[in-house]
């Protein structure tokens, strides 16, 4: 099931992000800044937070941040979405990245955009971005540190779902 976070889930949603052993500890520091503000300032309108409960365990699976990318008008930035190691190809990213976009375009939105890495252990998060329909926007070399490039993908939501 996808809910809202909850204050009670962040640590849950720790261990998940550096269960995954792709995220150092400043991107963990990042990710676990973004819930706070999800949680300590509710009436912002920039980040929101969902976490996939897995029914069986109760335990969070997974958990997504999106949210609308400043300056613009329909474009949202998926800012985190990840899936713990132990729920690996039970669907749960492929559900909260459906869940991405129906919160996209329930708000009128139409382009969801996800950067990440060009390293090797984020192959698995960019063969999953191409199978979800997402497309290669651009591809920005050096950007994390030399030999670790943006690339950055995008997929138009506001079509009708299919």
């Amino acid at each position: 099931m996808i809910r809202t976070y909850q204050a009670n889930d962040r640590r849950d949603i720790e261990e998940l992000v550096r269960a995954t052993g792709n995220f150092n500890a400043s991107e963990i520091s990042i990710a676990l800044e973004l819930i706070d503000i999800c949680i300590e300032k509710p009436q912002q309108n920039d980040y929101y937070s969902f976490v996939f409960e897995d029914d069986k365990t109760n335990r969070v699976a997974g958990f997504l941040i999106v949210g609308p990318t400043p300056a613009t008008t329909g474009t949202y930035d998926m800012y985190w979405i990840a899936s713990h190691p132990d729920f690996y190809g039970k669907g749960i990213a492929q559900q909260l990245d459906r869940y991405a976009e129906d919160f996209v375009r329930e708000r009128q939105g139409y382009l969801l955009i996800a950067e990440t890495s060009s390293q090797s252990s984020y192959d698995r998060t960019r063969a999953f971005y191409v199978k979800q329909g997402y497309l290669v926007l651009s591809q920005i070399a050096d950007y994390y540190k030399p030999g670790d490039d943006l690339i950055v993908f995008g997929k138009r939501v506001d079509q009708a779902k299919s």
